[in-house]
Parts: structure tokens; C-alpha cells; sequence
């Protein structure tokens, strides 16, 4: 009988501690997929709040969407992805203007574009964590006219305990990636002159600043 116990205990004890192990991935996983969930919903109503203040002035909302875009997204890395290839050409110089360039463009363009939605509503539908360190949060934004539900996604990135955003794909496109290819196409139809793709992001804000985004996407 002795040995039957020990024999049994053998065999339960790692089976046990496998349950547990999988048990406390699960929360882990569980508790990382809400604290993305959390994190976009805070960053959306953010977001709208500012965009749909009226009574604040464009070079109010544009502060004000800076701050958030700066708290909430990581921007260095976001602009070291969109160089690709050519992320050790610039001087350090051009690199601290393009930083600055891509920031402001980002918070110039978006809210001029966003200038006319008011109060629409952000539903998370999902989130999942890709690894330990990312999680992909998915959301549809539902609009007061009446439109069609737009899909946006978040890929977003761990930053210590805190989450910051990487990318967001909106109706299939991933914006971080798409910007890439529009960067990385300039400087090379300019044989490698980085400060091409500075005059284009100068260019692209000072259309911008007049309220004219014709022709301007995120990535262009």
C-alpha cells in the first residue's frame, strides 16, 4: 500500500505541477489581455475627448493630442521602424529633425482629419497577447450618422508595466508599416539623401498647418 502511494504521488505530482504552471500562463495571459483592453479604452476616450472639444481651438486640440501621443505611443520606435533599411543613414542631427518632423506631422494630419467627428464611441471587441511583451487589441469605432463601423486594430508594446502603442491597422492597413514604405521610397528615389525625406515630412506639415490633407494619408 505504501508503495502504491508513493507510485501514485510519482506520477500526480508532475502532472500537478503542469496544471499549475498552465493555470497561472492563464492568468498571466488573462491579465495582460485586460490591462491592453484597459489601456485602449483609456487611450480612445482620450482621443475623442480631445478631438471632439469644439470649443477649444485647433493649436489647443493639437497640444493636446501631442501630450496623449507622446504618453501613449512609442514614438522612438515607431520612427526607427519607419526608416527601415535606412535607419543608420541619417546624421545625428537629422535624426533628432526627423523625430520632431514625424511627431508633428502625425499630430497635425490626425487632427485636422478627425476635425469633424464628434462624440463617436470606441467598442474593444477582443485582445490577445502575442508573447510576453505585445498584445493585439481589436476595436471598432461606431459613429453617430449612422456610418459603417470602421475596424481598427492596436498592436502594442510592453513598456515596463505599462503598454504603448506600436502600430494601428485601420480597414486592413497597418499605418507604422505603411509609412515605412512611403519613407523608405523617398529616400531612395533621391539615391540615399536623407534630407529628401525631411523636405517631403516639411512639405507634407506645411499642407497640412493650412487644413489641406488632400492626398495625405498617414503615410504620405
Amino acid at each position: 500500500m505504501f508503495t502504491t502511494r508513493i507510485a501514485l504521488r510519482t506520477l500526480v505530482a508532475p502532472l500537478a505541477i503542469c496544471v499549475a504552471l498552465m493555470t497561472s500562463a492563464a492568468h498571466a495571459q488573462a491579465s495582460t489581455d485586460q490591462a491592453a483592453v484597459s489601456f485602449v479604452e483609456d487611450v480612445s476616450t482620450r482621443a475623442i475627448d480631445i478631438i471632439s472639444d469644439k470649443s477649444a481651438s485647433k493649436a489647443e486640440r493639437e497640444k493636446a493630442f501631442q501630450q496623449l501621443l507622446n504618453e501613449t505611443a512609442d514614438m522612438q520606435r515607431i520612427a526607427a521602424f519607419a526608416l527601415g533599411q535606412y535607419l543608420r543613414t541619417p546624421t545625428e542631427e537629422q535624426k533628432n529633425e526627423y523625430l520632431k518632423l514625424v511627431e508633428t506631422f502625425i499630430v497635425k494630419v490626425y487632427v485636422t482629419r478627425l476635425s469633424d467627428y464628434n462624440n463617436e464611441k470606441l467598442d474593444v471587441l477582443s485582445a490577445k497577447a502575442k508573447g510576453d511583451t505585445q498584445a493585439i487589441v481589436q476595436s471598432e469605432i461606431k459613429f453617430t450618422n449612422g456610418r459603417e463601423p470602421v475596424k481598427v486594430d492596436w498592436w502594442l508594446v510592453k513598456n515596463g508595466s505599462d503598454f504603448k502603442i506600436f502600430d494601428v491597422n485601420v480597414v486592413g492597413i497597418w499605418l507604422a508599416q505603411e509609412q515605412r514604405s512611403t519613407f523608405t521610397t523617398v529616400i531612395r528615389n533621391n539615391g540615399g539623401n536623407f534630407e529628401a525625406l525631411l523636405e517631403h515630412l516639411r512639405s507634407q506639415i506645411a499642407k497640412a498647418e493650412t487644413g489641406d490633407i488632400s492626398g495625405i494619408s498617414a503615410a504620405n
